[in-house]
């Protein structure tokens, strides 16, 4: 069955300064983050690194066109070996992430939580054969410097970007961040303005008043700006795997792989990587698979 989640107060809200020369998107994904790491059975460490990674694959998809998509693949030496995010332009979004074992960990101070690696991503669109990827190494592992990064080498757009998570209790207490960028026309002073930006994040604590919405966390980022919304959509978890998936993808193994698994007459269980849902196939269900191909 295809899984699905959406909480009341996760969302993205978008946003252009009057003049026209500075867009902005904040985003809460506090819920979604939590809903997927206990469906992942993620350890602390593992709630943090993937909630920066959904975070960043939202801001990635955020002004993605319709029928558009982003894949974020991030690959490192510090907390984690890799996550996988896809998103889109309705802020759907599955991901997952490879936890590195405890012993294994050597994180340097200077390179962040991700260590140093590879961030890539890939866009598509339904109509393209040719999917667009842009790769930057990890230069710092910490994903919104990398970001900023990755913006200003693969579409040389300046940009500010801040992510932040705060755990409590063992449960991801706030997940938030936020991407504000330079547009055609921008003025040295705004640029200024959007380099001032990456500091703010820093500034306050989960608790504030400008945590408690995306709209507020703007308001605070721009606070010498006037600007007008200009979409506000709520974060959907969404992964659409189903039995009939599966079984789509099992008749792919080859015909003499089927056969032996038949023949050993005993439940197989495959588990989706994006949302951990296990499916039990039978038998039965394997031998129709089999039958389907001869």
């Amino acid at each position: 069955m295809s899984i699905e989640y959406q909480s009341e107060t996760d969302k993205w809200v978008k946003c252009i300064s009057t003049s026209g020369t500075i867009r902005a998107v904040a985003i809460r994904a506090t819920d979604t983050a939590n809903f997927i790491a206990e469906r992942h059975g993620l350890s602390e460490i593992g709630m943090i690194a993937f909630a920066e990674a959904l975070i960043a694959s939202l801001i990635l998809s955020s002004y993605c066109k319709s029928g558009e998509k982003v894949n974020l693949n991030i690959q490192g030496s510090g907390w984690c070996h890799q996550a996988i995010i896809d998103a889109n332009a309705d802020a759907e979004v599955r991901g997952y992430i490879l936890e590195r074992p405890q012993d294994e960990i050597r994180l340097a101070r200077n390179v962040g939580p991700w260590g140093i690696g590879l961030l890539s991503v890939l866009r598509t669109k339904h109509e393209q054969t040719q999917p667009y990827i842009g790769t930057v190494p990890l230069l710092t592992g910490r994903l919104a410097k990398d970001l900023t990064f990755y913006w200003l080498q693969s579409e040389q757009v300046q940009s500010a970007v801040g992510i932040e998570v705060f755990m409590e209790n063992g449960k991801i207490k706030l997940a938030d961040g936020f991407l504000i960028q330079a547009m055609p026309g921008a003025t040295d002073e705004d640029i200024a303005t959007i380099e001032s930006h990456l500091k703010k994040l820093h500034q306050y604590d989960p608790d504030a008043s400008q945590r408690s919405s995306p709209v507020n966390l703007l308001s605070y980022l721009l606070e010498d700006q006037s600007f007008s919304l200009l979409e506000e959509k709520p974060i959907t978890f969404k992964c659409p795997c189903t039995l009939d998936r599966v079984k789509r993808s099992l008749s792919l193994v080859g015909i003499d792989e089927l056969n032996q698994m038949v023949d050993e007459n005993k439940d197989f269980e495959v588990k989706c990587d994006f949302c951990s849902e296990n499916y039990v196939l039978n038998p039965e269900i394997l031998q129709s698979i089999l039958s389907g191909l001869q």
